[in-house]
């Protein structure tokens, strides 16, 4: 008997354990189900998460704990493909009691609020939550989501602060739980809100810090994080990053994720292409993203959609099309209640302008500006509007103050960006308003006030350090006095899609001339720039584009400037990469344009500041360079070390500081005292950055990832400096912005303090640019300006009889100057 109990003990010992066994095994399927569903969910892929949710429905117990965590899991899913009317009833179900549903009591609160928030019910959803957040443990991961969703609605209720407070709140908390998903999803959504307040480059790093999670670039997030940012770089103006993040975006969402997600990253990728000018590349992408926001009843998103549509159309002219897109525009907001209908009034009234209805445009324009509120697009939209219906009908004093009103609401949002790059991108962006204004002065006979208008678009950024007068109060009087007391000839170079031209200031005058095209300008300078590049190439021989660049640019104001007169340009456009001293003049003697003339080049007319006095020629001076190469791509200059001592030996011993070698290196540049210096001199290698102009970088000694000294750390470092040399490849820049110039080392220095930079245009020659700084520096030594002293060390050159004479070797270097 006592044998017999021990064995059936052992048997229901056994038939326990196998039925743990099999309990546990049940538990980490179901939890492995779960798991994969939320993982497909957040991939986008809906279908395939849905079908889990339904397995694992069926594989767990009836009424359990897991058996609604798939059914509440499944309805969120439900929401996502716009299936609401199962949701209803679920979210109403009742369910079992016990402290062990508790979180998904609150998780079923949750599932609630997001059916309130698709009906767009948005203060009833946020109700809800807080219900749910008293409901659930506070360790429950239902938190987060509440938190989540909460600060998303406070948005969408126009509280803005609370709902930053939240969303910040959730994402330092999901980063201490090593959450990565909650994270992206709060920045997104904080994103979104400065996005919804026009705050696009306050926007932009939460985008890309969402984008700097790769682990997470399978997930619906991560793509939507993509397209905002393409969203925000384009309307900073950075169209080459947007066009580039936004076709990745569409490739990601192409074949996966949400079909309204993809109708997103469509329409973000065609709204780029018509803000960079081109509605007709645009349009595609635009109308594929209606049709898909119609197929899956987005009604609010085919809204704004069929409006992008209207407004690429009156772009192209289309007055019927837009028309068309515009009314279903209206129709669309008007069935699903959300939208405003400002943008839609712009539309209407363009059209009207386009058919030649006057008075039913200023109306509707009129209406657009009451309706939009703080909106700048349609402020400086309605006025430009305004301002052009008023030249129309002859009313030059209403169209200037609309255009004026355009101008200083475009200006005020530069100005309240708060990165460098985007205040100088998002001009390029606008600068064709300023050229419609100047067009229409110059029209009406009002050269010096196009002259104004045209320079209060030129070195707003470069003056905010500065300390420089105000562009925007810069008059043609105070410039014909700056001309008058700096004893030079001032030329303002402004190019347009339709017409260009040439201000001549004089301590007289102000006198403009028209010039051809903005295009034919840039057929020329690339084929001179060519010519020039090509160091056999003979650019005084005949007939060359050089000779009609001439002809085109500096013939027509030559009554105004004398031989041997001082000149300082404002270029423009194609013209910050043309040396004009390099230009032949025609004649019986072929000669350049230096051999006549003392050439400086300013960003802007405005930026200009006459200082009395110059310094002492024992003025101190910083040498740096002649740094430790870092071969291949950076070799040793072989003719460096002789530059820094020839430039040394121009000043005396006790006033030269120099860092050479091993010991030059931008920690030694950063922390020497730059401002005390009256001369900083690179002999380096330089790096040029296209897509990051002041992510540029002198080439000096130090560890990986500490050689590079950047432009934007110069920027910002205090300087005093009569001259900034930089003896380098390409310091001046390479990418041109409207309104900022050549943005690189240049642009740097005087953004800095310095009153006049020399920097190369090209790649220069190592030997002949030793021997061109050696006579630069022997003539500042000798007591002659700047200006001045660059040009004898040029023409030294320029006579010489072997191949230094021609312009590849001396022209590289060009005077940058806003103390003329």
């Amino acid at each position: 008997m006592q044998r017999a109990s021990v064995l059936v003990v052992l048997v229901a010992l056994v038939a326990l354990l196998a039925a743990g066994g099999c309990a546990a095994r049940r538990e980490r399927q179901l939890e492995s189900a779960f798991d994969e569903a939320r993982l497909a969910s957040r991939r986008g892929d809906l279908p395939q998460a849905r079908a889990l949710t339904e397995r694992g429905i069926a594989l767990a117990a009836p009424d359990s704990e897991w058996s609604w965590s798939f059914r509440l899991l499944r309805g969120e899913i439900l929401l996502l493909q716009h299936q609401s009317a199962e949701v209803e009833s679920l979210v109403q179900a009742p369910m079992p009691p016990g402290l062990g549903f508790a979180g998904l009591r609150a998780r079923q609160q949750f599932l609630r609020a997001l059916v309130q928030r698709s009906q767009n019910h948005f203060a009833d959803a946020f109700a809800l939550l807080e219900a749910a957040g008293r409901i659930a443990p506070g360790d429950d991961p239902a938190q987060l989501d509440i938190a989540w969703l909460q600060g998303q609605l406070l948005m969408r209720l126009g509280r803005w602060s609370e709902a930053e407070t939240r969303l910040n709140a959730v994402v330092t908390n999901a980063a201490a739980a090593g959450d990565r998903f909650q994270q992206a999803r709060a920045l997104n959504d904080l994103g979104m809100g400065s996005v919804a307040r026009n705050r696009w480059d306050e926007a932009l790093p939460r985008f890309e810090q969402v984008l700097s999670f790769q682990d997470l670039d399978s997930l619906s997030v991560y793509g939507a994080a993509l397209s905002n940012a393409g969203i925000c770089y384009s309307r900073l103006g950075e169209f080459d990053h947007a066009l580039a993040i936004q076709r990745r975006s569409v490739a990601l969402h192409t074949n996966r994720g949400p079909r309204a997600d993809y109708a997103q990253s469509l329409a973000g990728l065609g709204n780029t292409f018509i803000m960079q000018g081109d509605a007709r590349q645009g349009l595609p992408f635009l109308r594929q993203a209606l049709e898909l926001a119609l197929e899956i009843k987005q009604p609010a998103d085919a809204a704004l959609w069929a409006g992008n549509i209207a407004a690429a159309n009156v772009e192209l002219g289309n007055w019927n099309e837009a028309e068309r897109f515009n009314e279903q525009a209206k129709a669309l907001k008007a069935a699903s209640r959300t939208g405003q209908l400002a943008h839609n009034t712009l539309n209407a009234a363009q059209i009207a302008q386009g058919r030649g209805q006057f008075d039913q445009a200023a109306s509707l324009f009129e209406e657009s500006l009451a309706g939009g509120g703080a909106d700048p697009a349609i402020r400086w939209s309605a006025h430009a509007g305004l301002g052009d219906v008023a030249m129309s009908q002859s009313h030059a004093e209403e169209a200037s103050r609309h255009f004026e009103a355009a101008l200083e609401t475009i200006e005020k949002t530069r100005s309240d960006l708060l990165k460098t790059e985007y205040k100088f991108t998002f001009l390029t962006r606008l600068i064709h308003f300023y050229q419609e204004y100047v067009e229409v002065l110059v029209g009406e006979g009002r050269t010096d006030r196009a002259l104004e208008v045209s320079e209060s678009s030129r070195g707003r950024v470069l003056a905010d350090r500065n300390g420089l007068p105000a562009p925007a109060k810069a008059s043609a009087a105070a410039l014909r006095q700056v001309a008058a007391r700096s004893g030079t000839v001032l030329l303002s170079y402004w190019l347009a899609p339709r017409q260009a031209y040439v201000w001549v200031v004089t301590a007289e005058s102000v006198r403009c001339v028209r010039l051809p095209p903005a295009d034919d300008v840039l057929a020329l300078v690339k084929q001179y720039q060519a010519t020039v590049n090509n160091s056999l190439a003979d650019p005084l021989g005949s007939a060359t584009a050089g000779g009609r660049l001439y002809q085109m640019l500096v013939e027509p104001v030559s009554a105004w400037v004398p031989r041997g007169a001082r000149v300082v340009i404002a270029a423009d456009g194609a013209l910050h990469g043309l040396n004009f001293e390099s230009l032949p003049v025609p004649g019986a003697t072929r000669h350049y344009w230096i051999q006549d003339a003392e050439i400086e080049v300013t960003p802007g007319l405005s930026v200009l500041s006459v200082i009395a006095g110059r310094p002492a020629p024992a003025a101190s001076m910083l040498l740096i360079g002649d740094a430790t190469p870092r071969p291949p791509e950076f070799p040793a200059l072989k003719y460096a070390g002789a530059e820094i001592l020839n430039v040394a030996r121009h000043f005396p011993a006790d006033a030269v500081v120099t860092f050479q070698a091993g010991r030059a290196s931008p920690a030694a540049y950063k922390s020497a005292d730059t401002g005390a210096f009256t001369f900083v001199h690179f002999a380096a290698h330089a790096a040029s950055n296209f897509a990051s102009p002041l992510d540029s970088a002198v080439i000096l000694t130090g560890p990986d990832g500490g050689y590079k000294l950047y432009a934007r750390d110069v920027a910002a470092l205090p300087l005093h400096a009569e001259l900034v040399t930089v003896s380098a490849c390409r310091g001046a820049g390479e990418r041109a912005y409207s309104g900022e110039g050549l943005v690189g080392f240049a642009w740097a220095f005087l953004r800095a303090g310095a009153h006049r930079v020399i920097a190369g245009l090209w790649d220069v020659d190592d030997r002949s640019t030793a021997e061109l700084m050696d006579r630069l520096y022997s003539g500042i030594a000798a007591g002659k300006t700047v200006s001045g002293s660059l040009r004898e060390a040029k023409l030294a050159m320029i006579a010489r009889s072997d191949n230094y004479s021609k312009p590849y070797y001396w022209a590289p270097f060009q005077l940058f100057t806003v103390v003329p």
